[in-house]
Formats: structure tokens, C-alpha cells, sequence
């Protein structure tokens, strides 16, 4: 008989409990939302979530349409990585959405381009009292406000402390020692290995920045082609090709789910990623009979300290919505309390609320709190508002280098070649 994973059971209990409150205690199943006019306010919102945190949404727009009946919301699911270029089309022409859930890098774009309605701080009193920094942070331009943000994120280090133990090894805290817990877990006869390179510009930043790495100077000139982004990448190529502590295969950009297969199976010890991997993660043969087995570290710190990147996640209201009004009301919805915890039982993504970080069920998770420490401690970073067009061109060079096409030199001449053509 599988045993019962000790963490997902009072999770989904909580969760039903907030739903429970937060929808005036009615029916918990899912039903199709009323988006014909009859009278109401009709708000058409933009959804790029995915997984467990799309799966809750009919609930959330159940519990709006009771506390606001006179405001319906279509919404509209829509691909996360097609939905920069897709708002940024159809609001030009003055058509689109009501609201868009945007990520924090392409805030800078959609208002450089005139497509987001400011909020006032005086609109939202209550909710700027209660944000956490880094995420008014990321939704101020300007020093005015351009959207509300719903949570924020980072990534971390996990671990299978099974393998850890098989090995008597400590959790590596800096570059040096990780490289040689890698080493020691490798048993390439067996079909395991230390861990899995995810080649991604995002996932890239824990080994630039900790080498000292910037993306971009004071003055914003891009700053990638530096010692750090050769040691960085030099990095990789170690693990991967000398101490070869990584799964063979040729590399792509879409290896996402394969990496968390790798580290849910057990063929992986380690990993990088996010709070919303965690679910997934638990239910793989290696730690669905003993979740326990699971570890979350901040990532191991590099000669200039341990860093994460942050994510953001905000609501935002076109600038050709003839409904700011309504659309505000829903936007600060997503705000609420309730709803904030909702989603972060639902996923494990880290609220945008301070006051949801005090509540008992965050403060006991043995995961979630590794994930407050790792934003806590990060090394800062300079930021530029078109710093999100530097992931997608970055993970192509990353992958060119493991797989032998292309040099570390030559990766990081490219990128900044390519950046200059494209921002001139």
C-alpha cells in the first residue's frame, strides 16, 4: 500500500476551508461562469496561468461574481509565451482584453507603448500597505503604479536526501562543495547523476550571478560578455563534460519537463527550481512513498554569494478597457486575503500579501520557508526594463555551448551582438 504523502493532506483540507469561506459557502464544483450581458458589466480577462493555479480559477471567479453580481468576467485562457507579443497586437489596434496577468518584464513594454492604465496609489491604500517590496518594486515605473501584484517567486535548491544519506553527504553550501556532491552521487552505471542542467537564461542566473555577474551596468550597457559569464558557463561545461555528473542527451530549450521527470524519478539527485515544481515533484516514484525524502536548500553560494531570480506575477488593466472601474475591483480581488492564500496552497507560489507569510499553514511548511530565505539573502542585481528580452536569446547560446556547437567566447560575443541589433 503507497503511504499517504504527510503534506498534501491538510493542504488540500486548508484549501477547501478557504474556498469554503471565500465563496459564502457554496458549491466547491466547477461550473461554467454566465459571460452574456444581461445587464452586468462584462470584463474580459487574460489568464496566463497553467497547472493547479488555472485549475482553481473557476472557484476565484465564483467567489468574485457573489461579492460583485453586477460584474461578469469572461476568461480567456492564454499561452504564457505567446501572450507578450499577443496583448501587445491586440491592444494597439484597441482591442484585447480588460486585464492580462503580465509578467513583471513586459510591464516596462506594454506602458513604454502606452497599453496599461496607471493605478493611483490612492486607488489602492489598502494594498500598497500590505505588499511585499520587491513585488512594488517590479510594478512601479516611473514612480507610478501599473499593475497589482498576485505572487512573486525564486528558485532553490532540491535535493533527494535518500541519495544524500546513501553518499553520508553534507547539503553543499557553495560552488565548490556542490560540484563535489555532484561528483560523489554520479553513477553513470546505473543511470544517476548529480544534476540536471536546465538551459535556460532564467535558470542560468544562480551561477552568473553568483560569480559576480550583472547583465547590465549602472548606466544599463549590457555587461554579459565578462569574467563572470565565462566562468559561468565554464562552470556548466565542467559539470557537464569533466566531472560529467549530468544525464547525457543532446540539449534543447524545452527541457523542462524532462528535468523534473529526471529529479521526481530518482535518476536525478539534484535540481533548480521553483515552489510550483513542488507538487509534481512529490508525486514521482522517488517521493511519493516518503515525501520526507524531499529537501529544499537556498542554492549553494558562488564567490560572490547565493542568488535566486525573481518572479513576478501581476494583474494589469489595459489602457482601452471601457470598464477601469470594474476591472480595478476585480484586479484588487485578486489581492484579497483569502485568494492570495488560496493560490499559494494551491501551488506553492509565494504570495504578493505580507500578511499571508504570517498565517500558521506558511509559517509550519518545511518548503515554502526556504523559499522567503532565498529572496531574503540573494545578492542584488541591477535591473533594466527590457531585461526579459535577454532569457530567450541567452538559453539558445547556453544550449549551442553544451552541445558543442558553439564556444563560451563565441556564445557570449553573440548575445551581445544580437542585443545591440536589437536594441540600438
Amino acid at each position: 500500500m503507497v503511504k499517504p504523502v504527510k503534506i498534501i493532506l491538510p493542504l488540500v483540507s486548508i484549501l477547501a476551508l478557504v474556498l469554503f469561506i471565500a465563496t459564502g459557502c457554496c458549491d466547491s464544483g466547477k461550473t461554467s461562469v454566465d459571460n452574456s450581458s444581461d445587464g452586468k458589466i462584462v470584463l474580459e480577462f487574460w489568464n496566463t496561468m497553467e497547472g493547479r493555479e488555472a485549475a482553481i480559477m473557476p472557484e476565484v471567479l465564483k467567489a468574485f461574481h457573489q461579492k460583485y453580481p453586477d460584474i461578469s468576467v469572461k476568461e480567456v485562457s492564454v499561452d504564457f509565451y505567446g501572450a507578450r507579443e499577443k496583448f501587445i497586437k491586440e491592444a494597439s489596434e484597441g482591442k484585447g482584453p480588460d486585464l492580462i496577468r503580465t509578467d513583471r518584464f513586459w510591464l516596462a513594454t506594454f506602458v513604454n507603448k502606452g497599453l496599461l492604465s496607471e493605478i493611483k496609489e490612492t486607488e489602492i491604500t489598502e494594498e500598497l500597505a500590505d505588499m511585499v517590496p520587491v513585488a512594488r518594486d517590479f510594478v512601479t515605473l516611473d514612480k507610478k503604479i501599473w499593475a497589482i501584484p498576485i505572487s512573486v517567486d525564486s528558485l532553490a535548491m532540491f535535493y533527494n536526501k535518500a541519495h544524500f544519506r546513501e553518499k553520508s553527504l553534507p547539503v553543499p553550501k557553495d560552488l565548490d562543495e556542490f560540484a563535489n556532491a555532484c561528483e560523489k552521487l554520479t553513477d553513470s552505471a546505473n543511470d544517476r547523476y548529480g544534476f540536471f542542467i536546465y538551459p535556460n537564461g532564467w535558470y542560468f542566473e544562480p551561477f552568473f550571478f553568483g560569480f559576480g555577474g550583472q547583465y547590465f551596468d549602472p548606466e544599463g550597457k549590457l555587461f554579459i560578455k565578462s569574467d563572470a559569464g565565462r566562468k559561468a558557463m565554464e562552470y556548466l561545461l565542467h559539470l557537464k563534460s569533466e566531472l560529467k555528473v549530468v544525464p547525457p542527451m543532446q540539449y534543447s530549450t524545452k527541457l523542462y519537463g524532462t528535468m523534473i521527470k529526471s529529479f521526481s524519478s530518482g535518476q536525478t539527485s539534484i535540481i533548480f527550481t521553483g515552489p510550483w515544481a513542488i507538487r509534481d515533484i512529490i508525486a514521482g516514484p522517488a517521493f511519493r512513498d516518503n515525501n520526507a525524502n524531499l529537501g529544499v536548500e537556498q542554492i549553494p553560494a558562488g564567490p560572490r554569494g547565493t542568488f535566486s531570480p525573481i518572479g513576478c506575477q501581476s494583474i494589469a488593466i489595459s489602457s482601452k478597457s471601457k470598464q477601469r472601474d470594474a476591472a480595478l475591483k476585480f484586479a484588487k480581488f485578486m489581492f484579497d486575503f483569502d485568494i492570495q492564500k488560496n493560490f499559494t496552497m494551491a501551488n506553492y507560489g509565494l504570495p504578493a500579501r505580507r500578511k499571508v507569510f504570517a498565517a500558521q499553514e506558511l509559517k509550519k511548511d518545511p518548503y515554502l520557508q526556504t523559499f522567503i530565505r532565498q529572496l531574503q539573502m540573494s545578492c542584488k542585481a541591477y535591473t533594466h526594463p527590457n531585461q526579459g528580452d535577454i532569457y530567450e536569446p541567452l538559453g539558445d547560446k547556453i544550449v549551442k555551448v553544451l552541445n558543442g556547437d558553439l564556444t563560451v567566447e563565441y556564445a557570449l560575443s553573440d548575445i551581445e551582438t544580437e542585443w545591440k541589433v536589437a536594441h540600438p
